[in-house]
């Protein structure tokens, strides 16, 4: 078997939940060179694969490495979107510590609070309405929808789920 097959990278540690060997990674990756931010086939990095997963640890050893805060996947999400789409609102804080909300959103097709609603993150909801001084009536996703355009696309489609226990007459 050649050495390559057992090459550990950081998207490996990301995905295996190894934080250890993810540290001892990204340690090294200084001395031998190596890139913490490889790309997967979807263009993610290991910081945005920890930040879809909510890996919360392995993306603070990533962002405590250098790991490209900036980065954006071929789908056109970043951390915070990631974050946001797996509801983890301390990974959302930490990332809001290396780089502004304004910032992730001007870098992501939809803004951060489009994915809370969408995927009924209230809690995460409230926490970017909170960072929005001008309000959210300006935040759209690239295809025009508003904040409160998706709560309705969101609530029509709960409720075509919902089974229905009484026949109507």
């Amino acid at each position: 078997m050649s050495a390559s097959r057992h090459t550990i990278t950081a998207l490996c540690c990301v995905a295996q939940d190894d934080v250890v060997s993810l540290r001892i990674l990204c340690s090294q990756a200084r001395s031998y060179q190596q890139n913490i931010d490889d790309l997967d086939m979807y263009g993610n990095t290991a910081l945005l694969k920890a930040c879809y997963m909510g890996r919360y640890e392995c993306a603070r050893v990533l962002l405590d490495f250098g790991a490209d805060i900036h980065a954006v996947n071929y789908f056109g999400q970043n951390a915070l979107t990631l974050a946001t789409f797996a509801g983890h609102l301390p990974l959302v804080s930490e990332l809001l510590r290396h780089r502004t909300y304004k910032d992730f959103n001007l870098s992501s097709l939809i803004p951060a609070i489009c994915v809370a609603t969408m995927q009924q993150h209230a809690s995460l909801e409230d926490y970017f309405r909170r960072l929005e001084p001008k309000g959210i009536q300006d935040l759209h996703t690239v295809h025009g929808h508003g904040v409160n355009e998706l709560r309705q696309m969101v609530n029509m489609k709960f409720k075509k789920r919902q089974p229905q226990l009484f026949q109507r007459i």
